[in-house]
């Protein structure tokens, strides 16, 4: 654990390595809270968490027929026989 000062303007530097290895770049805005006598700093993500069903049709085209439960299943069911082949040869 590494120990970082609170500069006369507020300010606190991440250490290098901590901002590498969670891809912290300049301009990473973040959450600041207190749990107990903790304060926590959370990188707020890039991108609104949605929900499914926000999400939901957003990939649908206009005239595009909806696929079948059991066709959808199938397909996914054989991607990932697929991927998990490709990882044992």
């Amino acid at each position: 654990m590494e120990t970082i000062r609170l500069s006369t303007k507020g300010q606190l530097v991440i250490p290098n390595e901590i901002r590498k290895a969670h891809q912290l770049v300049p301009g990473t805005n973040f959450i600041v809270s207190f749990v107990g006598r903790e304060i926590r700093l959370t990188p707020v993500p890039p991108f609104p968490q949605v929900t499914a069903v926000e999400a939901a049709g957003l990939l649908a085209r206009r005239g595009r027929k909806a696929a079948a439960d059991k066709t959808t299943r199938a397909k996914i069911q054989r991607s990932l026989k697929a991927r998990d082949a490709a990882t044992r040869s």
